[in-house]
């Protein structure tokens, strides 16, 4: 399965410290393992939300390819 990433997800994983970027780079390399919960909504394709620690990363997927949309603190990622 191929793993693309938006320029907003780029743009703010570069911003956090090494380790924090390696727990949250394992955490997407190991989906569909991990806390995954579908977000609600009419989105199509659907979106869905994995959890690093304090951290969220959101995401859509089909059969070939999930791309991964945004990372940030759970209080900040669904603004």
């Amino acid at each position: 399965m191929i793993i693309s990433y938006s320029k907003t997800f780029e743009k703010k994983f570069s911003t956090y410290p090494k380790n924090l970027q390696s727990k949250i780079f394992k955490a997407i390399n190991n989906i569909p393992d991990g806390d995954i919960k579908r977000m609600t909504g009419n989105d199509i394709p659907p979106i869905y939300r994995l959890r690093v620690s304090k951290y969220r990363v959101l995401f859509h997927m089909n059969e070939e390819e999930i791309k991964i949309l945004k990372v940030d603190s759970r209080g900040d990622i669904y603004k």
